[in-house]
């Protein structure tokens, strides 16, 4: 039987604008056979509407608001704190033909950076395969070796590959801090993910001082390039969606707190 994970990953894609748009030009397709001509106008007049408002500079406005929610700060500033958790999900894991695993973002670098300025003696990584992968370990093993790549301590890393989504990289790191008398962290992550991610740990009684690990930069450019249509448009609106459809849900379950 179809699990929960899935049947949210299913959903939250069906709810995404491209997915409107794809099914909009089929509608246009299907009635310009049928020549239902105005049917496959309409169709396609509101299509590319929502494909210039994606990449509208409103999108662009509300995508910057929600990123920037916690801005990173400079790694002497940060607090100390027992341990510093890592939210896996940045690693190129070793698929074929990839031989072995590789950097996609900077949460790991940026962990790197708090633990060599002594903000805490312990890292966990937390981040297990969404989907079961034959022969494959979780993603938050090849974070570790990574870090020990680098010249951490095997000692000081561990890790837990259970969870499947943020709500239970809450749970499953709560067992462990739990477990070892520990409550302050340092929670690295993206900017953009943060706000759930915080909401969900506090959720489940961590001490949670967010460390965003990147941010996208506000690059001046011509007002004009913000309206041209583009993936990239459609991107941040998919992201942005993902991110506050789960604030939403994790709202309405309980699962985040302020």
């Amino acid at each position: 039987m179809t699990d929960w994970v899935t049947w949210s990953n299913l959903l939250g894609r069906l709810a995404y604008p491209s997915t409107f748009i794809l099914l909009l030009v089929l509608l246009a397709f299907i009635s310009l056979l049928l020549r239902r001509t105005k049917v496959a106008g309409s169709a396609l007049f509101v299509a590319l509407g929502l494909v210039f408002l994606c990449s509208s500079p409103i999108i662009s406005e509300l995508y910057s608001s929600h990123e920037r929610t916690y801005l990173p700060i400079p790694i002497h500033k940060y607090p100390t704190a027992e341990a510093i958790v890592i939210l896996a999900g940045d690693v190129g894991i070793p698929v074929s033909p990839r031989m072995e695993s590789e950097v996609q973002g900077n949460r790991s670098i940026h962990a790197l950076r708090l633990y060599r300025a002594g903000k805490a003696p312990l890292i966990i990584i937390s981040g297990g395969n969404v989907f079961s992968q034959d022969s494959l370990k979780p993603e938050a093993a090849y974070t570790a070796e990574l870090l020990q790549d680098w010249g951490i301590p095997p000692s000081v890393i561990i890790f837990e590959g259970n969870s499947r989504n943020t709500r239970e990289n809450a749970l499953e790191t709560a067992k462990l801090l739990n477990n070892r008398g520990l409550k302050r962290i340092l929670l690295v992550t993206t900017a953009f993910h943060m706000p759930r991610a915080i909401g969900a740990f506090r959720a489940v009684g961590i001490d949670a001082v967010p460390a965003p690990s990147s941010i996208s930069a506000e690059l001046q450019e011509p007002t004009i390039l913000h309206w041209i249509p583009s993936l990239d448009g459609l991107g941040r609106v998919q992201r942005l969606m993902h991110e506050k459809i789960g604030i939403f849900v994790y709202r309405i379950r309980g699962w985040v707190s302020t």
